[in-house]
């Protein structure tokens, strides 16, 4: 089925524009993986699908810029430049900046009270909120603490700390969970996890509001503002968003 990304999705290839040669050099750099040390011109050429003499010309720029280095035996490994760029990036990045207008957004398309938690221990921190216009307020504070459980983003918190237990196995298949009245019957909420490099959980997104805005076909459509949501404050964070993409998929 077709799937509306909503702000977040990626814009058809017809849309986007940019240099080829410059693109086919980062798909160089984007081939390698989590416990990659370095890679064959082989590896490479089957990762990118580029031909092995344009994979040779890009490398060499890219060894120039201290993104790509050779090594003596002949495989190709990430360069120091990268780190750098890397630690540039996250003196320049301040996660409230870039999560606070996703969740004022949420709201202004959903109608729901929109929020971002942390895990602490065996409870979870209301670290942001954006509030809702529903005469139904919620009782939920910035900076507050509260139990794991019951609830939706307790689960997704515990479910991306890699806790065992079929439902939340089936959490992280998903990538989201629907939460109806378990904390209080007339709240409900869907949560997201937000994700880092290597798949380390930031914290949970969440859509919060009356039980019976989230039943039917109104929850499956907040799922579907929450997860691109989810994944691109994920990218944000370095995290993979592809695996948000494929739960919108099976929806």
């Amino acid at each position: 089925m077709a799937v509306n990304f909503g702000t977040w999705r990626e814009a058809p290839a017809a849309e986007r524009k940019g240099v080829t040669a410059v693109d086919r050099a980062f798909s160089i750099i984007e081939s390698f993986r989590m416990g990659d040390r370095s890679l064959t011109l082989q590896e490479l050429a089957a990762r990118t699908r580029l031909d092995k003499a344009t994979i040779i010309r890009l490398i060499a720029s890219l060894e120039k810029a201290g993104c790509m280095s050779r090594l003596t035996h002949g495989e190709y490994a990430l360069g120091p430049s990268l780190l750098r760029y890397g630690s540039l990036y996250q003196s320049s990045f301040h996660l409230t900046d870039r999560l606070l207008p996703i969740l004022r957004d949420l709201v202004r398309q959903c109608g729901e009270t929109a929020a971002f938690f942390v895990r602490d221990g065996d409870m979870r921190i209301c670290l942001h909120r954006v509030e809702s216009n529903s005469a139904l307020r919620l009782h939920l504070k910035e900076g507050e603490r509260h139990p794991l459980l019951p609830g939706g983003t307790g689960k997704v918190l515990l479910a991306f700390a890699n806790e065992g237990g079929k439902a939340l196995d089936q959490i992280r298949k998903d990538h989201f969970v629907l939460n109806v009245g378990e904390r209080e019957p007339q709240i409900s909420s869907v949560a997201a996890p937000v994700l880092r490099t290597g798949a380390e959980l930031v914290g949970t997104i969440s859509l919060t509001g009356p039980t019976d805005n989230f039943t039917g076909g109104k929850a499956s459509s907040f799922v579907r503002l929450l997860l691109p949501a989810a994944a691109e404050l994920t990218r944000i964070c370095g995290g993979d968003p592809k695996s948000f993409h494929e739960s919108l998929e099976r929806l």
